[in-house]
């Protein structure tokens, strides 16, 4: 087990406690204590040695699991199975009382230089379990509010118990843990057991493994192929190459593809205005232009067309009428380039057997009973915060109307 001593852990302790013990011979103590270690053995074997601390207390034990909450209830069901369905044996029957609760310890070294636990964790696991009788199993309120929420199966297998006083006139809310259905079943795998790490064998080539005097012939056979090997690949790169410049040749010859033209109205043309003969005048003026304006008739003024901002507007309808014509075509592929309201992802917190959530610096709350927390597309920033624990860092992509889970379990 690495060294974390003078550390402190929240864990889940499981305080075992053979019943009558003390009232047993010496003969009897031993059959008994010989009859509990082994079925403890065989209760704890899937949880990992770096995850467990065993403490013997004589007439039992108390065990820390320093990783999952759900070590613990499966351990102590297992315990009290296997010491319920015990056959008729010669010697005195075991009988077992459990407590669990799920508390600060101290990791510290005894007088041995072992590691062992101290902590109001122990203590209170070691008072709820005198408040249980032979073959139940009894859990403290923090034990129940971690494990209720982690599963609606496992919330179905407590049952309150009320208040109980110990000696020391200090209250705890206990609950009973039911019998166990058979489709009950973790909510995560049991971790596998860590293999070591092999080295690939090493292989010698064929040609190394040859005799010396077989050494000729198989030089003979691989001087052909470093012939052989280069004309390969010139073939092959001189058929890429040319390959591409037949298509390069192919897109030159292609005709450029000309962009639409839009045609333009075409511009109202003013008719000149026909001059009216005058018979011959008495004097000449000197401004031609007073001079035409005598002579044009009533009719004629009438007839020539208006010129000025009139004539302007007259040519500028078409244009302003195919404007209005090419934006109302454009109009729809705007509107289906332009992007859809981005919807709000969800992240799932799975952490155990707690931890602080922060996302992008800001803090969301204690997990469990945090669970789902709606965000914004994009990258996010998520840190999972418990105690002296190296804290959990991970960088998530959440897409619109997506849901990704973070689970994380704090051990060493």
């Amino acid at each position: 087990m690495p060294e974390h001593t003078n550390r402190t852990f929240i864990c889940s302790v499981l305080f075992l406690d053979i019943v009558e013990y003390s009232q047993r011979s010496v003969a009897e103590q031993i059959a008994l204590k010989e009859r509990f270690n082994q079925v403890l053995t065989e209760a704890i074997v899937g949880v990992p040695t770096d995850d467990r601390i065993i403490l013997d207390t004589g007439d039992g034990a108390a065990v820390s699991f320093l990783g999952d909450p759900e070590d613990t209830l499966f351990a102590g069901m297992s315990l009290r199975d296997a010491v319920g369905g015990q056959g008729s044996t010669t010697g005195p029957r075991l009988q077992i009382r459990v407590g669990v609760n799920l508390g600060p310890v101290r990791l510290v070294k005894d007088i041995n230089g072992q590691p062992n636990i101290i902590g109001d964790g122990i203590n209170v696991a070691q008072r709820v379990m005198s408040f249980a009788e032979p073959g139940q199993i009894l859990v403290s309120r923090s034990y129940y509010d971690v494990m209720a929420r982690l599963s609606e199966d496992y919330a179905k297998l407590f049952h309150y118990e009320g208040a109980k006083t110990d000696k020391h006139v200090r209250e705890h809310e206990v609950y009973a843990i039911s019998s166990v259905p058979g489709s009950l079943k973790r909510t995560l795998p049991v971790p596998a057991p860590r293999q070591t790490m092999r080295l690939p064998s090493l292989r010698l080539p064929k040609f190394l493994k040859l005799k010396p005097h077989r050494w000729p012939e198989a030089l003979a056979v691989n001087s052909k192929l470093l012939i052989v090997a280069p004309l390969t690949f010139t073939l092959i790169v001189g058929t890429g190459v040319i390959a591409r410049s037949h298509r390069d040749d192919d897109i030159k010859a292609a005709p450029a593809v000309q962009a639409p033209r839009v045609a333009l109205a075409p511009k109202a043309e003013v008719a000149p205005a026909k001059p009216v003969p005058v018979e011959a005048a008495p004097e000449a003026p000197k401004d031609p232009q007073k001079a035409e304006e005598r002579n044009a008739t009533p009719k004629a003024k009438e007839s020539a067309p208006k010129s000025g901002p009139v004539q302007m507007a007259r040519a500028s309808e078409p244009q302003a009428a195919a404007k209005e014509t090419a934006s109302a075509q454009r109009a729809p592929e705007i509107a289906a380039i332009a992007p859809a309201a981005a919807r709000e992802g969800t992240i799932n917190i799975v952490a155990l057997p707690w931890a602080e959530v922060f996302i992008d610096g800001m803090r969301q709350g204690v997990s469990p009973p945090l669970k789902v927390i709606p965000l914004k597309p994009g990258k996010h920033r998520v840190e999972l915060r418990n105690g002296s624990f190296p804290p959990h860092v991970q960088t998530v992509e959440l897409r619109p109307g997506a849901e990704i889970s973070v689970t994380h379990r704090f051990r060493r």
